[in-house]
């Protein structure tokens, strides 16, 4: 409570006092940072260093992921290995645990941005961004082109063996909705997201929303291009693992620099 001393003037411009000081006021980014971290988890790397937070699960004991040079940052160059390569080598970048899932409280948005060079016969697999409930080195995309498994929990961006679009997938279990973007894989840096955001009023359903250069994802052929936000069931939804990699088309080492990886959860409705 404030009190004025007696006698005071109620003209506050009477008050004023050109020689004294102002009061000091601290707005500080640690302050706005500890607001943040009250409601949402963050992780990001822009690979100026190797990242402890990640795991490298690899068929070939050669894979890798090093850093390559890049100005202005960094770039993770995740490799299936060249000792001996074989078709359906495969090598990806996941969290340690299974930290996403599709719930009716908690929201998340994954992100990250790559490039590599298309094979002749656009041969490569490659998982963009994704996330998955126990995720292998063959099963987070089947051998020889076949893509995500049949019965998964999860969503992801996509490239197959033989094709030249990206595509994208969200599975609820054995219930897949699937859209060809026909967006051509093109070999350029580009950047992936896959925001997940729980109903409203509603705790049995949830929505995927897919971006490519930041973009919503929209159905081809469409009239005013209709976007693609699948709505999923949420019923038996279990935790997910997030996730980027590659599996090879042929018996050739494939590789995929990735400049950025990130996500962000949220840790209140």
């Amino acid at each position: 409570m404030f009190f004025r001393p007696v006698g005071a003037s109620d003209d506050t411009t009477q008050q004023s006092n050109p020689n004294e000081k102002p009061m000091t006021t601290y707005t500080t980014p640690a302050s706005s940072a500890l607001r943040d971290w009250r409601n949402v988890a963050e992780f990001f790397t822009h690979f100026v260093g190797l990242p402890n937070e990640l795991d490298v699960v690899k068929t070939n004991a050669s894979a890798a992921l090093t850093i390559a040079d890049a100005a202005g940052g960094g770039y993770g160059r995740l490799t299936t290995g060249a000792t001996t390569p074989a078709d359906n080598n495969a090598a990806f970048l996941a969290t340690q645990g299974e930290i996403f899932k599709f719930g009716a409280q908690h929201g998340f948005l994954l992100r990250s941005q790559l490039k590599f060079t298309p094979s002749g016969g656009n041969t490569d697999n490659v998982l963009a961004i994704g996330v998955q409930n126990a995720p292998t080195e063959d099963n987070f995309l089947a051998d020889d082109g076949a893509g995500p498994r049949a019965d998964y929990w999860g969503a992801g961006i996509y490239k197959l063996d033989g094709g030249t679009t990206w595509i994208c997938e969200v599975s609820a279990g054995t219930t897949q909705q699937t859209l060809d973007t026909q967006i051509v894989v093109d070999g350029a840096e580009t950047t992936f997201e896959i925001e997940y955001i729980p109903a409203e009023g509603d705790a049995s359903y949830g929505q995927v929303i897919f971006r490519i250069n930041d973009e919503i994802v929209r159905r081809p052929g469409t009239f005013a291009r209709e976007a693609f936000i699948p709505e999923t069931s949420l019923a038996g939804a279990t935790e997910m693992k997030g996730l980027v990699g590659h599996k090879t088309g042929t018996a050739s080492e494939l590789i995929v620099d990735i400049n950025a990886i990130g996500w962000a959860i949220a840790l209140s409705n």
